[in-house]
């Protein structure tokens, strides 16, 4: 074939198009299989929806649309809890009877909590935002109530208790637990009070007892035991603070002291996932003067059937066993796990105050104040990294677990790099650990090895070596084998013998992920979990579930999935499961490529059938099985319907809504979304959502905003989030009477600039040929990674009226050599093998990054642009922004840069998210409407001081 062909046929696309009004890349293109055909027939008709009724979304509206938060549900699965929060507002708390539908709020109140049976709940209560937003000061602030709300589930009383910081249950869920707030920041201990709950028409006879002042506690998930940590002065020194560890016994109001009184420091108490058993730390006070310093932690044991608890020094040579990491019980309580911490060195003695003249001149004493930091070319992680890390490294432990019936220790790692996989196997773990490809991180992103660790013995097995940190090993019930993705093959290690083996050579499909297009290996698809016999493992291809038998073969169990391109997914209904009967009916969730909608479906594993749910044309998501009710709790949700939660039985033939936050969605003008498709020049097929507002007009045209990243077109059935932030908020432009487009695009490698333009102009074209766009009035905006391709696109077409690049990069030159500061990680790596597609190092080839870099091209600009940019963004260094606006500055450009101060990659602060977005409006309107531009727009603002 000839190499010149796909440069030829965009040639000729552009000329045809639009009166060569979009600059064509001369970058090569890469060539598909794909048959160019026609975009699929599609009539978008005239909305039905009278809006005579409604008015559009304000932002003021937008800020006080609720999302769900903090939900639980009762141990006996009856009751519900949750936070219904606004993105700008006061937070309401709810229970909720599943069953009845019966349901109590809280006013002002998160953070909910529902005790075992669910007759209780406990809410934190704060002041309403008018008064926090009234508060002058912080001592004004922290004066503010900050209480806790107990409610009666059957009656729905409220009680109110004062000044609480945190509150918790009890296992058995009959007492209360509140922690009251310190007076003083100063102070280190808080009085801890328990209140007994009755099932009496009467909340408040419950009575009260003070368990004391403490620095910590405990309650255990199932009985009615609390331990907790008591403070107090040494009667013969009251300069100094004792502890002891008590056990309280809610059900017979009878204390225990585990630990007796000492200087130590009692810290992590843990209790075992039965009640029965508590392991808590006991260590030296730090030195005032190094509040750091690692101090060795002794473990403590008690069992219920022991009235003290027992001491046990685990320890190993030059190790010391760490509170960075909190004891971990497994659920058997037959071990706990806990870390270690290489010993401190010695501190380095810090000069006194010059005492003479050659204490002065000391260079000892100089140096000591000396601000240096060295980046060494050979650095694992480069200093800007070790910055960002620079806590999380001090937390870093090297594992090991204690066996507490034969109290054995046993070393699982040498190495703080080492990450235990945390699970509930007993027999062996696995232990990812990247150290050394540390350096590649720089370039070429993350790799890890990963070890099988015999938990009885701490003998370790290679697994895998320098694979993708994405790809992890799934270790089988008993342990004894570990499946693991590599080179496009799922591979079986067996521990007993040592030996690997390929499992389902004979699918014939690929388990990577045939739609990747960045330059770097693919991902696979995933592993849905193993068999409970260890006779084989499920995993996913693009569409199906996938039986990988131990002894070589292979069987599609979905079966269809992949000739009606639909995705079908395991949803974990017992996320404790360590496996999946070989005879279950397991629930599915269903994707359906093509036309977007979802379902849930059951598939039968000892019969090989897949039998249909629930199917619409919606989004469903599994938020949690409840089997004491025999159902699932779930949600639905489209453009039009907010993703409120439902019940339903078992085989989805009941269902019930049993929230509704939003209920003042339908005062606004909406709209509905659709899906169209178009084709590139190089005849792949690409999709859409078109979103049309209440009262559209088919036979009107429309101001068109472009909204994007990659793949966008799966957002067809989603609600839009409803805050007011960097993105559009889609309904809300709707009532401007605009119309949306969310468009896919595809990428190739080395030219994802042109990628973009060439994906993006045939949309449009489709939107004009369809009748829907009004030519002349579309605007484009993108952020960070789309506001890069804004930023480029709009060099290559004059099509847009205005764009918006929120944190685009602007030059790939510099940029390539930067860093991204919130994570310290050098941006190589983004350029090579990731986001940005280039494929080579710039001293490779410097042509791409040149030719993909808008900052170079900018005199080819004659779109008005509005640049967005936090100088603190940890992500894309916010100079980018300068020099793209610096080089239309020196061009005479239409360009405008917001800068906000402090910001960084998101804008956080509230008033600067709403400016932005009142300033994106005017902006859009002015190029898109024809209303009046806005002064700053205009003329500019003058330097203004905000300190």
């Amino acid at each position: 074939m000839n190499r010149n062909q796909p440069s030829m046929r965009r040639l000729a696309l552009c000329f045809a198009m639009a009166l060569g009004t979009f600059a064509c890349s001369q970058l090569p293109a890469s060539v598909t299989s794909t048959v160019i055909s026609s975009p699929s027939a599609v009539m978008i008709p005239s909305s039905s929806v009278v809006t005579d009724a409604l008015r559009p979304l304000t932002l003021s509206d937008v800020m006080q649309f609720r999302e769900i938060k903090e939900r639980s549900v009762s141990t006996n699965q009856q009751l519900m809890v949750y936070t219904a929060e606004p993105d700008y507002g006061d937070s309401t708390g709810y229970v909720v009877h599943l069953m009845t539908e019966q349901q109590f709020s809280v006013p002002y109140a998160d953070r909910g909590l529902l005790n075992a049976d669910g007759s209780f709940a406990l809410f934190r209560q704060r002041s309403p935002l008018l008064l926090r937003e009234q508060a002058t000061d912080k001592a004004a602030r922290d004066a503010l109530a900050h209480d806790a709300v107990l409610l009666n589930t059957v009656t729905g009383e409220q009680q109110l208790f004062r000044n609480i910081d945190r509150f918790a249950f009890s296992g058995d869920g009959h007492q209360a637990l509140l922690l009251a707030r310190k007076g003083d920041s100063k102070e280190k201990t808080q009085l801890l009070t328990a209140v007994q709950l009755t099932n009496t028409d009467r909340i408040a006879q419950g009575t009260q007892t003070e368990l004391g002042q403490v620095t910590e506690f405990a309650v255990a998930e199932q009985g009615n035991l609390v331990a907790f940590v008591h403070e107090f002065s040494d009667q013969d020194d009251d300069s100094m603070q004792l502890q002891q560890v008590t056990l309280w016994d809610a059900g017979f109001d009878r204390r225990f002291e585990l630990a007796p009184p000492s200087q130590a420091l009692y810290q992590q108490l843990t209790f075992s996932a039965d009640g029965k058993q508590l392991v808590f730390f006991a260590g030296s006070r730090p030195d005032d003067d190094n509040k750091d310093q690692e101090i060795g932690q002794q473990l403590w044991h008690w069992p219920a059937e022991q009235n003290k608890a027992a001491p046990h020094v685990l320890a190993q040579d030059g190790w010391l066993l760490s509170a960075q990491q909190a004891p971990r019980f497994s659920e058997d309580g037959r071990r706990v796990f806990v870390g270690f911490r290489p010993e401190p060195a010695a501190a380095a003695a810090v000069p006194s105050t010059p005492e003479t003249e050659a204490d002065l001149f000391s260079t000892e004493r100089l140096l000591s104040d000396r601000r240096l930091q060295v980046w060494h070319g050979r650095d694992d992680r480069i200093n800007p990294q070790q910055k960002a890390e620079y806590q999380q490294a001090k937390r870093r432990t090297a594992p090991a677990v204690f066996w507490l019936e034969d109290e054995k220790l046993v070393s699982l790692s040498n190495d703080v790099e080492d990450q235990l996989y945390v699970s509930e196997h007993s027999q062996a773990a696995l232990i990812s650990n990247g150290r050394p490809y540390l350096q590649d991180m720089t370039w070429d992103g993350r790799f890890h090895d990963v070890w099988h660790v015999n938990l009885h013995t701490g003998q370790r097995q290679q697994v895998l070596a320098r694979n993708r940190s994405i790809e992890r090993a799934h270790l089988s019930p008993t342990g004894r084998y570990a499946v693991y993705q590599q080179a496009g093959q799922w591979q079986l290690f067996d521990s007993q013998t040592g030996e690997r083996r390929i499992l389902g050579a004979d699918a014939g499909v690929s388990w990577l992920d045939e739609t990747h297009d960045r330059p770097e290996p693919a991902a696979s698809y995933g592993v849905a979990g193993w068999l409970a016999d260890e006779s084989a493992v499920l995993v996913y291809d693009r569409f199906d579930i996938w039986q990988l038998l131990l002894s070589g073969d292979s069987v599609n169990l979905t079966k269809s999935g992949r000739e009606a391109r639909q995705r079908f997914r395991l949803e974990r209904t017992d996320p404790k499961a360590l496996a999946i009967e070989p005879a279950a009916d397991l629930l599915l969730s269903r994707f359906d490529e093509e036309n977007k909608n979802y379902g849930f479906y059951q598939l039968s594993l000892s019969r090989q059938t897949l039998k249909q749910l629930l199917a619409d044309n919606k989004r469903f998501d599994l938020v949690e099985a409840l089997p004491e009710l025999g159902g699932y709790l779930y949600s639905e949700q489209s453009f039009r319907q907010f993703p409120d939660l439902w019940w339903a039985n078992a085989d989805f033939s009941e269902r019930r809504q049993l929230t509704e936050v939003n209920p003042q969605q339908a005062q606004f003008v909406w709209g509905d979304s659709h899906l169209i498709d178009w084709f590139t020049e190089d005849g792949e097929r690409l999709q859409g959502v078109v979103i049309t507002p209440d009262g559209y007009d088919a036979n009107r045209r429309y101001p068109v905003l472009v909204y994007y990243y990659e793949q966008f077109s799966q957002r067809l059935h989603h609600f839009n989030q409803m805050r007011v932030n960097h993105r559009l908020n889609f309904p809300f432009y709707l009532g401007q009477d605009y119309v949306v487009f969310l468009p896919d695009v595809r990428f190739r490698e080395g030219a994802p600039g042109p990628s973009a333009t060439e994906s993006l102009l045939p949309g449009i074209d489709r939107l004009i040929e369809l009748g829907i766009a009004d030519p002349n009035a579309i605007g484009l905006h993108g952020h960070s990674w789309s506001g890069y391709q804004t930023a480029f696109v709009v060099t290559e077409t004059d099509r847009f009226a205005a764009a918006v690049a929120g944190a685009p990069v602007s030059n790939m030159t510099s940029a390539y050599s930067g860093i991204r500061w919130q994570t310290g990680l050098a941006r190589l790596f983004q350029y090579e093998t990731g986001q940005s597609r280039l494929g080579v190092s710039m001293f490779e080839d410097r042509a791409p990054y040149i030719k993909n870099s808008p900052v170079f091209f900018a005199d080819r600009i004659k779109t008005p642009l509005l640049i967005q940019f936090g100088d603190k963004d940890g992500a894309v260094p916010w100079e980018q922004g300068i020099e793209l606006y610096l080089a239309m500055r020196r061009l005479n450009k239409e360009v405008v840069m917001l800068h906000y101060e402090g910001e960084g990659h998101h804008l956080q602060r509230f008033a600067n998210k709403l400016d932005y977005s009142i300033k994106m409006l005017e902006f859009f309107n002015y190029y898109l409407k024809g209303e009046p531009a806005p002064d700053w727009w205009q003329q500019g603002m003058p330097y203004q001081s905000y300190d």
